[in-house]
C-alpha cells in the first residue's frame, strides 16, 4: 500500500473520534491483501495495543475485527498480541467474546513467552 494512504489510515485509527476509529478499522478488509509484511505487522501491533485502551464498544468490535480479518490471510504471524490481554474483562461483552477466543491461546503464547 502506498505510504500516504498507508499513514492516513494510521492517523485514522488514532482519531479521537469514536467513528473515524472504528470506519478505519472496518476498511482493514478491504485492503488486507495490499499491505505489506511491514505494514501488516505495525497494523497488528498497532490494533492489539488500541484494543487494550478502547472505551468504545463499537470501536473495540471493530478493533478485533480487523485482527481478524489480518490473521486469516495470515499477518500475523509474528505480531505480538499480549496488550488484547489487558482488555479489561468488563469491557468484553457478547460480541467480543468470539475474537477473544480465537486470540487467546496466542495472548496466552506471548504472556508467557514474555516472561521466559
Amino acid at each position: 500500500m502506498e505510504s500516504k494512504y498507508y499513514l492516513d489510515f494510521l492517523r485514522d485509527l488514532l482519531s479521537p473520534d469514536e467513528k473515524v476509529r472504528t470506519e478505519a478499522s472496518n476498511r482493514v478488509q478491504d485492503f488486507v491483501n495490499l499491505l505489506s509484511d511491514t505494514q501488516a505487522g505495525v497494523t497488528g501491533e498497532l490494533l492489539a495495543m488500541l484494543a487494550s485502551h478502547e472505551k468504545s464498544r463499537v470501536a473495540l468490535e471493530a478493533l478485533l475485527h480487523a485482527l481478524s480479518d489480518l490473521d486469516g490471510c495470515g499477518k500475523l504471524d509474528r505480531v505480538d498480541l499480549s496488550p488484547l490481554g489487558e482488555i479489561p474483562e468488563s469491557a468484553i461483552h457478547v460480541e467480543h467474546r468470539e475474537y477473544m477466543e480465537e486470540f487467546a491461546p496466542r495472548i496466552a503464547g506471548s504472556i508467557n513467552g514474555a516472561g521466559g
